[in-house]
């Protein structure tokens, strides 16, 4: 028989000797349930699935708190949402830690600055060099004496230059890198002197030496001259400057005649003014035309001053007196900021000071600057007719400010090939366009990776993805076919390449219509329905939830009366609303039915995301609403590569870098995926 008084101790020591393993089996199992969420919680961020990613990445914590790969991934899933301030506190953890990299950190910094009030004091007003346009590339010389300088209509960060010896147009990119030459046709340009632009993408300039305007069409052939040599009404004697007014005129400054004549877009000729009148000593040497608030500002270069008229000719005031030596190209680059190039310098006139001041002399080596642009990424490019250079320079308050890339979605599902999104921006939001596969560098794991390329650019694609969310509150069911119809011409405009989506905002907002749903009558009929009251803060989100996954330039749009409840964004609040549609780059505009009816909290989610306030029945319509989208400035890039590191079937994790080098700024983001499973 057993002695059950001797074996205890020896049954006790046994079943103790098993704890150790089952403790460790145990936090094995919770081990794996944590990286299995963190693993689902990634693959949710990456398909937009931002709810779904937190749910997984909370759960994910939770089993496992000291995983800083997981709160990382918490806080960008936040951010994404809209909840910066909860992404915020889960990367201080991470930073009060000891465990944030350079990356991180300057994420946050960046974050924290466009939050507060930094981002109202980003323009010193002075202005530094980055670099000069070489005259000679592959052993071409492309310009001499370089005469005018003009930002693409393109918005893709390109500008036009053109030199007045040789006759060429020229069109460099961002990157200062020739993209293509235009000569004029067979006759080529005759001196040619400005450029400007007009509708259907052509192209206007003067020709000093012919005494004429000549209409180009976007490869530069001549289609159309403006004027004739003489002295006459509508003739032209040594037409220099120009300007195109948005109500489709145009302004050109004749340095024979001294005056500035003004012609409509068929080349009528409209007027003339700026010459001695009894109540005007007149012009003496008319140069830089500059157009604002249906004002004419002309540059005297003679008398060292800037005059204003109306536009009509009528002579208002003078601007600019004293401390101008020979003021000619003229620059609006705010409606308080007037940049004149004057000399060997550019002077910078601020409209609600009365302050002149120097913003530029080229470090001293400035001769005669006859024009200056600002391209799409803000930096001011001169062009130098006596030193026979092209300069790109930038405010000296951004120059080591840097730039904001960030990695919005890895896409896997082509693996081995691998697509990541991602937007460049300057400090201050402003999208960054026009770089190419030379302004990055990325890297995967361990290893650098040589061949990508840059497969897709928002500021080239045109393409929409509109999300129109209507209220259904029953407040407004009078109104039923004026939305109907409000919504039949969002969608009547639409291009066949663009995504559309119809959300009702009820008590439970739902999708009405998505991408291919019947023709766009039947779809207008899916508004039927309406509700006591209407949730439209989660109608708003639900919108921007089908917007999220696509390239294509995003836009929603919610046609209301404005009357909505005073605790719309409790819930989900007004700021966290207005940065969830702008961290997802989505621009809101709100539609209204009643022109005198506004909205305060929606005006200000309009402006945080770049979009307008909009009367539904404006002369126009809503149209000007779409052509907007179309045509704003987009940061958006894909860079796509074959991946080469293991994956272990899709249960590792793929760390990755990406960083962006552009005239003497840089901007870094990591981030990661994983693969698809294998089975």
């Amino acid at each position: 028989m057993i002695n059950f008084k001797k074996a205890l101790p020896l049954i006790f020591l046994f079943l103790s000797s098993l704890l150790p393993a089952q403790q460790n089996r145990v936090s094995d199992s919770v081990a794996i349930r944590a990286a299995e969420e963190l693993r689902w919680g990634v693959i949710s961020f990456h398909q937009g699935l931002f709810n779904k990613a937190i749910l997984s990445l909370e759960k994910s914590l939770a089993l496992d708190a000291g995983n800083d790969l997981t709160r990382f991934w918490l806080g960008r899933s936040y951010y994404q949402s809209g909840f910066e301030e909860a992404a915020l506190n889960e990367w201080e953890n991470l930073i009060s830690g000891g465990k944030a990299g350079s990356t991180l950190l300057s994420f946050v910094e960046i974050i924290t600055d466009r939050r507060g009030l930094a981002r109202e004091l980003k323009s010193s007003g002075q202005l530094v060099e980055l670099f000069e346009i070489p005259r000679e590339q592959a052993g071409i010389n492309y310009y001499d004496r370089p005469v005018s300088v003009a930002a693409s209509p393109q918005r893709d960060g390109s500008f036009y230059l053109l030199s007045y010896l040789n006759g060429n147009l020229i069109r460099i990119t961002t990157t200062g890198r020739i993209h293509h030459v235009l000569a004029g046709g067979l006759l080529g340009f005759d001196r040619p002197w400005d450029i400007a632009f007009l509708p259907e993408n052509k192209l206007i300039i003067s020709e000093y030496g012919a005494d004429q305007l000549s209409v180009c069409n976007p490869e530069g052939f001549r289609i159309q001259t403006i004027g004739s040599k003489g002295t006459a009404p509508g003739e032209l004697l040594g037409p220099q400057y120009m300007a195109v007014s948005e109500d489709g005129y145009i302004y050109v400054s004749e340095w024979g005649n001294r005056r500035i004549s003004k012609f409509n877009l068929e080349g009528e000729f409209i007027l003339s003014f700026g010459e001695r009148r009894t109540d005007y000593s007149g012009l003496s040497g008319p140069s830089g035309i500059a157009l604002r608030n249906n004002s004419v500002y002309v540059a005297d270069s003679k008398n060292g001053r800037i005059e204003v008229f109306d536009k009509s000719g009528n002579y208002l005031k003078p601007l600019i007196r004293d401390g101008l030596k020979s003021p000619e190209g003229l620059l609006f680059t705010s409606d308080s900021s007037l940049l004149i190039a004057d000399a060997g310098r550019i002077m910078v006139y601020n409209l609600e000071n009365d302050v002149l001041s120097v913003s530029s002399d080229l470090g001293g080596k400035g001769k005669r600057i006859l024009s200056i642009c600002q391209d799409e990424n803000g930096n001011i490019i001169s062009a130098d007719f006596d030193n026979n250079s092209v300069s790109v320079m930038t405010d000296v308050s951004t120059l080591y400010a840097g730039l904001f890339l960030r990695i919005n979605r890895i896409v896997t599902d082509e693996y081995p090939q691998v697509h990541v999104d991602f937007t460049v921006e300057d400090r201050w939001g402003k999208p960054v366009v026009g770089l190419d596969k030379l302004n990055f560098f990325i890297r995967e794991k361990d290893r650098n990776v040589e061949n990508f390329e840059i497969s897709y650019t928002g500021y080239n694609n045109r393409d929409l993805s509109l999300a129109v969310v209507v209220d259904k509150s029953s407040r407004l069911q009078s109104s039923d076919e004026i939305m109907r119809d409000g919504v039949r011409e969002l969608f009547r405009h639409l291009n066949p390449g663009d995504d559309r989506y119809l959300i009702g905002a009820m008590d439970a907002p739902q999708l009405l219509a998505e991408p291919g749903d019947n023709t766009l009558d039947a779809l207008v009929r899916m508004m039927d329905g309406w509700s006591p009251t209407s949730d439209v803060a989660s109608g708003l989100r639900l919108g921007a939830s089908y917007l999220l996954p696509g390239r294509k330039r995003k836009a929603m749009v919610f046609l209301t009366d404005g009357n909505i409840h005073r605790d719309t964004f409790i819930q989900y609040g007004l700021q966290d609303m207005a940065q969830y549609m702008k961290n997802n780059g989505i621009s809101f505009f709100p539609v209204y039915l009643d022109a005198e009816l506004r909205n305060e909290e929606l005006d200000y989610i309009a402006r945080e995301t770049g979009g307008t306030s909009q009367y539904l029945f404006q002369p126009r319509g809503i149209l000007p609403l779409l052509e907007q989208v179309r045509s704003d400035v987009n940061g958006f890039y894909t860079l796509t590569y074959d991946s080469l590191a293991y994956s272990d079937f899709g249960r590792a994790y793929i760390p990755l870098s990406l960083e962006v080098n552009f005239v003497k700024k840089s901007g870094r983001d990591e981030m990661g995926f994983y693969a698809p499973l294998e089975y």
